[in-house]
Parts: C-alpha cells; sequence; structure tokens
C-alpha cells in the first residue's frame, strides 16, 4: 500500500515531470532538466522556508536579548548565566518548522535519487501513456557528465554548504551550542563524502536547492519583519 502511494503520488509524477522538462528543450540537457525541476518543486514547499526564515529571524532576536544581558551584567557572571539560561528557556523555538522541513528535503533527496538514476538508466516504463519516450539522454552538462562522479563538484558542494551554515551562524555566535558549531563543520564534509560516491547529477541538485534557498532568503528577509523578542 504504502509503496504504491509512494510511486503513484511521487515517483511517477516527478519522473513524467523531468521527462517533459527534458523534452521541452530542444538541446535535450539533462542538466537543465534538472534545475527546471528543483526549482518547481522548491516553490512547491516556499511555505516551509516561510516558517524557517521566521526561525532563524527568532534566533537572531534572542541572540541580540543575550548580548544585552551579558553586556549588563558583565561583572556578574554568574547572574549573567542565570539570565542567559533564563531568556532561552523562556524563548525556546519550537522546533516542528525544521523538522518537517528537513523531513520533506530527505524524502525528496531520496525520490530525486530514484527519478534521476531511472531516466539515466533508461527505464521508461514509468511514463504516462501521453508522454513520449526520449530517443536518448544526454547527460552532458557544462562538460560535466552527469552519470557519473566528480570529487571536485562533490567537494565545491560541501564548501558551499559550509559557507551557507558560517553566514547563518555568524549572527547568534553567542547562543551556539557545541552541537552547532560541529554541525557547521561535519554536515559540509559528510555531504562531501557522500556525494562523491554518487552520480554528479545528485551535486547539480543539490546546488541548485542551496542557490535558490539563498535567494528565498534573501527576499524574505525584504518582507518578513523582524521578530521582536519580550523581555
Amino acid at each position: 500500500m504504502i509503496s504504491s502511494l509512494y510511486y503513484t503520488l511521487l515517483y511517477q509524477p516527478l519522473f513524467n515531470l523531468l521527462i517533459f522538462l527534458y523534452e521541452f528543450d530542444d538541446n535535450y540537457n539533462f542538466g537543465l532538466a534538472v534545475i527546471f525541476l528543483t526549482v518547481i518543486i522548491r516553490f512547491v514547499l516556499l511555505p516551509f522556508s516561510f516558517f524557517a526564515q521566521r526561525n532563524k529571524a527568532h534566533y537572531e532576536a534572542l541572540s541580540k536579548e543575550v548580548k544585552k544581558i551579558q553586556e549588563d551584567l558583565k561583572y556578574d557572571p554568574e547572574q549573567s548565566k542565570i539570565e542567559v539560561r533564563k531568556a532561552l528557556k523562556k524563548h525556546k523555538i519550537r522546533p516542528w518548522a525544521k523538522a518537517i522541513i528537513l523531513g520533506v528535503q530527505g524524502l525528496i533527496l531520496v525520490v530525486f535519487y530514484k527519478v534521476f538514476m531511472g531516466m539515466i538508466r533508461g527505464d521508461f516504463t514509468s511514463l504516462y501513456p501521453f508522454m513520449t519516450e526520449p530517443d536518448f539522454v544526454n547527460t552532458i552538462f557544462l562538460g560535466i557528465d552527469l552519470k557519473e562522479r566528480n570529487f571536485y563538484l562533490a567537494s565545491f558542494v560541501g564548501i558551499i554548504l559550509f559557507l551557507e551554515i558560517w553566514y547563518n551562524q555568524r549572527k547568534i555566535t553567542n547562543i551556539l551550542t557545541p552541537s552547532d558549531i560541529a554541525f557547521r563543520y561535519f554536515f559540509p564534509l559528510s555531504s562531501i563524502i557522500v556525494l562523491a560516491v554518487l552520480p554528479a547529477v545528485k551535486s547539480i541538485f543539490i546546488l541548485t536547492s542551496i542557490f535558490f534557498t539563498i535567494i528565498v532568503s534573501i527576499v524574505l528577509k525584504i518582507f518578513v519583519k523582524p521578530v521582536k523578542v519580550k523581555k
């Protein structure tokens, strides 16, 4: 039952959409089709990006409050620690939005990988009756064969991930936990290791998703009002 729903509601629609995007371009560029598909899905998930941006703004506002406490009580370190703990406890941010985002992204990563590999291997049994089967799949994109492994592209993804995490954490350094700091290094490094053994198409998908997130974050920062943390 679950596998049937997964196939009917996720895999097959995404696979056919990828084929449509691939055939829509007369140049039959698999890389561009992957990029367009990624952007479309990220637009569908925009509500989750909004919640993530609100959480980020809340963290930044909370960081400012903690910094003020530390400055006001710099000559009383014990009381400063007490007040900081109170502030963190009082303004604890509910992690449900982040958990949902990570869960959805994890599911999409798995589905997209299967969709990409299905097309690369030429398995078109999931095509809808009204869709036409491509004569060939051009996996060359910007001189890179997307069906092959590419350590340099995987490393580039890892560097971008590190810079993104560092940029997001730089304004809340005073409330970062050891796990937050470890995540800054562990996640990009583990991403490089994983992507280095997967086809390069996966790195293109991740890069597109990262840059989309950055652009959306900039736009939302303009329109989302700053969060004021109550004392």
